[in-house]
């Protein structure tokens, strides 16, 4: 189609005329049909029905039809055909010919196993034996000679493209029903076979390259047996076996013959902590960061990827009654839990109290590179964490000073900021206490979310703390003296689930990237897409899915490009982006009642809602203009969560100025129009993303650092005076006050609209 073109020539695509017919000589094609190994009952002819192939789709009672050639010599054989490629926007591999072959007669040429018909032990397919060159030009990586802009859009591309694929599977599982790809409640029947199971993986081999026992012919699936119901547990086979399609088409077209190019494609299940995987690999030694089960949710790439930039200053309460029933040891594992969910687009620091501030790990917030990380981690193992009283005034002061000072010096992500603060103990917090913490959190749009661990914890100032500054109260019995918070979670499961906070209203609908070390010790790039639960109410969270930059092509090959630099300060900047939080009173309300009734702030609207209730939303199709720099220099992202209306006159912005911002940036400054009838419209939501000539450093003000930790800079040689890499002290208060004031007023809006509507 038309609308597709574009994409394909931007890829390198060849047209399906241009392929050879019968595949290369060194990798024939073959008919699956009558080739001697595929003949018979257990060849394909057992998908064979009134001369079509009919494929079921795991977990459903949806069967798909396709030609009876279909993989028969060389063609675009899944273009127009269900379930992945019938759309506009399509994954690129839909139009690219492939066929059948033997993958004991095809060397030098990449196949993969079937992906839509695994009951037949010895069918694979080729896309670079159709190649008019071979496996030469086999892959979208094979060519990287481009410079600047176009290395980043063709690089942006594959990873918009890919991952958007892999999007479409897995929400298409909870779809609202519609008679064509999707399954209902009574259909999640999928179960995790031996084949796919990651521990034990029998099948795999050890391979030195990847460090590890794989096993390139099949995607594989890791999980914890005690996480989730059995119908959750469910689904998420469902999923998995919805995105190995894409997975598996996506290996086929980039990786290399002899799988040297080191890059995982993954995804994982928000309900149960299910981990997908291509290659398929070995996964018993794999632990948590706390030295428990390998749970996914809590590593970097999947809370970076389902959620903007954020600040974070962790007040952990480190006295001596933490000393009791392993408190202290579960409030440090808590601590770590959480830098696990923050990348290097994110600050933080911690404050431990007891009767005063008792350490603080940084003065001013620090992004959370992987060095960073460790350091932190490395120095709460240093602390004690069971000595003194409880004072929480100096400790919350402590943690807006951090946030002031940091402000000032220009060392925050300029988007939304969060307190967790954990106590087991009782103290004294006056009336003027609690003013100075709303103040100071409407002047930093700052959320506080509080955590009462114990059956001794004080919960009226940790619920009030959190009710009145937007946060999330959670009581957390003992675990040790047989108490579990809801849902059987720990108190380091709950404590990093503060990112779904972050989830509502934050559609994210392009890859965002992050540069991680794996389990084995490799350095790659992912590129992550967020999926959503589009039959539910707000924007409930699938899971996320990632694919490596190294599988297109060799990280190394491409840092010696010209054009490396440019993609990896787009990537940057497109990472970094602030996200609007479209999170209003009612669904705030359901998203304390799904943790615990006593959760729910009583005092204010919305108390008696229900889980299930429809909450008003932001127009999809209202957003930002992503060109626009203020007369200050900065971006309107860096306008989310302060006032566009009445600007701090002391910011020295003119009429006109405002005037711009209120016009251009109606996303960040909350003006977008709100519907009570929330349907998700992805279309609406996700915009196209721009790939500029210049970096936002060559442009406007930024902060922080880029993908790789270094400052964020303009990658141009002649960079001139606007490449400022952080703000100036004068500047630096523009970007955080005063915050809360424009959700005070949206919410009471949105309150008078809900009580209209009964």
């Amino acid at each position: 189609s038309r609308a597709i073109a574009p994409l394909l020539a931007l890829l390198g695509l060849r047209a399906p005329g241009l392929a050879a017919a019968d595949g290369v000589a060194a990798c024939p094609c073959i008919n699956p049909y009558t080739h001697s190994s595929l003949s018979g009952a257990s060849g394909i002819v057992q998908y064979l029905s009134g001369g079509s192939l009919r494929r079921e789709i795991p977990g459903s009672s949806v069967v798909y039809t396709y030609p009876a050639n279909y993989g028969n010599g060389c063609s675009a054989h899944d273009n127009g055909l269900p379930p992945s490629c019938t759309t506009d926007t399509r994954p690129s591999w839909c139009q690219v010919p492939w066929c059948y072959v033997d993958p004991s007669d095809c060397d030098g040429v990449t196949k993969v196993r079937t992906k839509y018909f695994p009951d037949v032990a010895n069918l694979y397919f080729s896309y670079q034996t159709c190649s008019t060159d071979g496996a030469s030009a086999g892959s979208s990586g094979a060519d990287w000679t481009q410079q600047d802009v176009q290395l980043t859009k063709r690089l942006f591309a594959l990873a918009d493209n890919y991952a958007g694929g892999a999007r479409t599977a897995v929400e298409a599982v909870k779809a609202p029903g519609d008679g064509n790809d999707n399954v209902s409640e009574s259909d999640y029947a999928c179960e995790l076979t031996s084949d796919r199971q990651m521990c034990p993986c029998t099948d795999c081999f050890t391979s030195t390259v990847w460090a590890g026992k794989v096993d390139f012919e099949r995607v594989g699936m890791l999980r914890d047996e005690g996480r989730g119901t059995e119908k959750e547990k469910g689904i998420a086979a469902c999923m998995s076996q919805r995105v190995e399609t894409q997975y598996k088409a996506i290996a086929a077209r980039e990786m290399d013959p002899d799988f040297s190019k080191v890059g995982y494609m993954y995804f994982a299940d928000q309900s149960t902590g299910g981990y997908t995987q291509w290659p398929r690999e070995e996964a018993c030694t794999w632990t948590g960061g706390d030295g428990g089960s390998y749970d996914p949710r809590y590593r970097p790439w999947y809370a970076g990827g389902a959620t903007g930039p954020k600040d974070v200053v962790l007040v952990v309460d480190v006295s001596g009654s933490m000393s009791r029933f392993g408190r202290s040891t579960m409030a440090k594992a808590a601590t770590k839990r959480v830098l696990d969910t923050l990348t290097w687009k994110d600050f933080a620091s911690i404050v431990l109290f007891n009767g005063g501030v008792y350490s603080v790990y940084s003065k001013s917030l620090v992004p959370m590179t992987e060095a960073n990380l460790a350091a932190m981690k490395s120095w709460a193992d240093g602390e004690s964490w069971e000595q003194g009283q409880t004072n929480f005034q100096a400790a919350m002061r402590e943690a807006f000073d951090i946030i002031d000072r940091s402000v000032l010096d220009g060392d925050t992500s300029m988007c939304q900021k969060a307190i967790l603060f954990l106590t087991d103990g009782q103290a004294d917090f006056t009336d003027a206490d609690f003013r100075m913490v709303k103040q100071k959190s409407i002047q930093y749009d700052t959320v506080v979310f509080s955590y009462a661990l114990g059956d001794a914890a004080d919960h009226v100032v940790p619920k009030r703390l959190a009710c009145e500054n937007r946060g999330i109260f959670y009581p957390v019995p003992d675990a040790a003296a047989g108490g579990t918070a809801p849902a059987g979670r720990s108190l380091p499961e709950v404590m990093a689930d503060y990112y779904n906070y972050y989830v509502q209203g934050q559609e994210i609908c392009t890859t965002t990237f992050v540069r991680y070390t794996s389990t084995q010790g490799h350095q790659l790039y992912g590129a992550c897409m967020p999926m959503y639960d589009r039959a539910s109410t707000g924007s409930s969270l699938l899971g996320v899915s990632c694919l490596d930059v190294n599988l297109i092509a060799p990280i190394e090959d491409m840092q010696e490009e010209a054009g490396w630099e440019h993609f990896k300060c787009q990537a940057s900047d497109s990472t970094k982006m602030c996200r609007a939080l479209g999170l209003t009173d009612c669904r705030l309300q359901q998203l304390r009642r799904q943790y615990s009734e006593e959760s729910v702030c009583e005092d204010q609207p919305f108390a008696d809602i229900s889980l299930d209730a429809s909450c008003p939303c932001q127009e999809a199709t209202c957003q930002d203009d992503p060109t626009f720099i203020d007369e200050k220099g900065y971006f309107c992202d860096t306008w989310v969560g302060d006032d566009c209306i009445s600007i701090d006159p002391k910011w020295g912005y003119s009429d006109a100025g405002g005037r711009a911002i209120r016009d251009k940036c109606k996303r960040s400054c909350g003006l977008c129009p709100w519907i009570e009838e929330c349907a998700p419209d992805p279309s609406g939501e996700c915009p196209s993303r721009p790939v500029f000539d210049e970096c936002r450093a060559c442009l406007g003000k930024v902060s922080g650092v880029d993908i790789d930790g270094e400052p964020m800079t303009c990658p141009r040689s002649d960079s001139g005076p606007g490449t400022t890499t952080t703000k100036s002290a004068n500047d630096a208060h523009r970007g955080q006050m005063p915050g809360a004031l424009r959700w005070l007023l949206v919410s009471g809006m949105l309150t008078l609209a809900a009580r209209r509507r009964g």
